[in-house]
C-alpha cells in the first residue's frame, strides 16, 4: 500500500500513528524528548510530547488516494506553487532550489 506523509499538530496526533521523521524536543539547547522515525506511537509518548511542549509530528499514513487523484492532487500543487514563484526569476539557482522544495513539500 502507498503512504503520504504529513505534518500535523500534537492535538491531532493519536496513538498508532507512525513518526516520518525523528523528533526531538529541544529547550535550551538540551534535548528534552526524542523519539525515532518510524515509531509508533503511544498514549504515554502523547502524554510526553504534550508535558515537554511539542508543537507538531511529522507522521507517515497509508494513502488511499486512487491514481487519478493523486494526479489531479500533483496538478493543483503545482498550479497553486506556480502562482506563488509567478514574480519569481526562476532562472535564479537560489530561487529555484526554493521552487523545488517547497513543491516537494506541498506533493508529500
Amino acid at each position: 500500500m502507498r503512504s503520504r506523509t504529513q505534518y500535523i499538530p500534537l492535538n491531532e496526533a493519536e496513538a498508532g500513528m507512525t513518526l516520518a521523521a525523528p523528533l526531538n524536543v529541544i529547550q535550551n539547547r538540551q534535548t528534552r524528548f526524542s523519539l525515532p522515525a518510524g515509531h509508533v506511537l503511544t498514549a504515554d509518548n502523547l502524554r510526553q510530547m504534550a508535558a515537554n511542549r511539542a508543537e507538531f509530528i511529522f507522521i507517515v499514513e497509508p494513502d488511499s488516494r486512487c491514481d487519478e487523484d493523486i494526479a489531479l492532487d500533483t496538478a493543483l500543487v503545482a498550479r497553486r506553487v506556480m502562482e506563488i514563484f509567478s514574480h519569481a526569476d526562476l532562472s535564479d539557482p537560489t530561487a529555484m532550489a526554493l521552487f523545488d522544495q517547497i513543491l516537494a513539500y506541498r506533493n508529500a
